[in-house]
């Protein structure tokens, strides 16, 4: 059990919810978190956890069974189930926070087994229609400028914000690389630039008339777009294609899937989606046991020394 003095309980009760989450927030930036991770702390403070507590009660009122009854209320439901493992991920980073600060009596929260899902991922046929390159004598500048965004989806599996955050500077197109200056594990890597995607990207340099310091998809103005304003401008263009919108990031999913599919290696795919483990690597890929089979016949050890055997075979006779 936790030693705590009595008066740091009894001040800890007189704090309000809201007080201790600005403490909680203004503590995570003290330690460096990221403003994305800030923000997504923010928003779920807003719109999750405010579903179960009253901010301007006392932080006391934040209990257990509170968290519990949420839980059950998303199972029954039917939400599926990383969204109640992350609200109970994210509640913990609060309470240990407060916990620490001897701002409640510390209760044990557990993080909710959950199976896992299949990541959903775009069809060859959803593809084709996506990447048909448009009219450029004809068609509207967000219509082109969706096409090159699935092109740059599809061909580097990066993330959404890593893809805002490219400018025309970080394509080198002599070493046939791309430099990633955003990323989530907050280090800068090169990837592989694709032949595909580089004659779309001179292209779309050349049409659009960039300078060397603009971002690659910004605004019609130059400005820095933000994930709202791509993903509208994503779901307009899918509406076009008359393809249903799945998220931005299912391009990574799908990426991945079809990156082992077409005989690539988990250990550099793992490397180009800039994973630390490979169990991460592992939940992207989409693959069903079926779409193993011919790989499994083809490599089998026994199916390869059988083959081998029979060729020996045919040589002596």
């Amino acid at each position: 059990m936790v030693k705590m003095r009595l008066r740091s309980l009894r001040d800890g009760v007189k704090k309000t919810i809201k007080e201790c989450h600005i403490e909680y927030l203004d503590y995570c930036i003290s330690i460096g978190q990221a403003e994305k991770t800030i923000e997504s702390k923010n928003r779920f403070y807003r719109f999750e956890l405010s579903k179960i507590i009253n901010e301007d009660e006392s932080i006391s009122t934040l209990t257990k069974k509170k968290i519990e009854t949420q839980v059950i209320f998303y199972r029954q439901h039917g939400y599926k189930g990383n969204t109640y493992k992350s609200f109970v991920i994210k509640t913990r980073a609060f309470l240990t926070f407060c916990f620490d600060n001897h701002y409640l009596v510390k209760f044990d929260v557990k993080i909710p087994t959950v199976d896992s899902e299949k990541k959903i991922v775009y069809t060859e046929d959803e593809l084709t229609l996506l990447l048909k390159k448009p009219n450029l004598d004809n068609c509207l500048i967000g219509d082109y400028k969706g096409y090159v965004i699935c092109n740059f989806l599809l061909g580097t599996g990066c993330r959404s914000e890593t893809l805002l955050n490219v400018k025309l500077q970080d394509i080198r197109y002599d070493e046939d690389l791309i430099l990633f200056t955003h990323m989530k594990t907050r280090r800068q890597v090169l990837i592989p630039l694709s032949p595909t995607l580089k004659s779309v990207l001179r292209e779309y340099v050349e049409v659009m008339n960039f300078m060397a310091d603009d971002y690659l998809f910004a605004k019609l103005d130059g400005i820095k777009m933000c994930y709202d304003t791509l993903h509208q401008n994503i779901s307009n263009y899918f509406k076009n294609r008359n393809v249903k919108m799945r998220g931005v990031n299912t391009f990574r999913n799908t990426f991945a899937t079809l990156f082992i599919r077409n005989h690539g290696d988990i250990y550099r795919l793992k490397s180009i989606l800039c994973h630390s483990k490979i169990t991460t690597t592992e939940k992207y890929i989409n693959l069903l046991p079926v779409d193993m089979t011919e790989d499994i016949c083809k490599f089998n050890p026994l199916d390869v020394l059988s083959k081998k055997s029979a060729k020996a075979r045919m040589k002596i006779r």
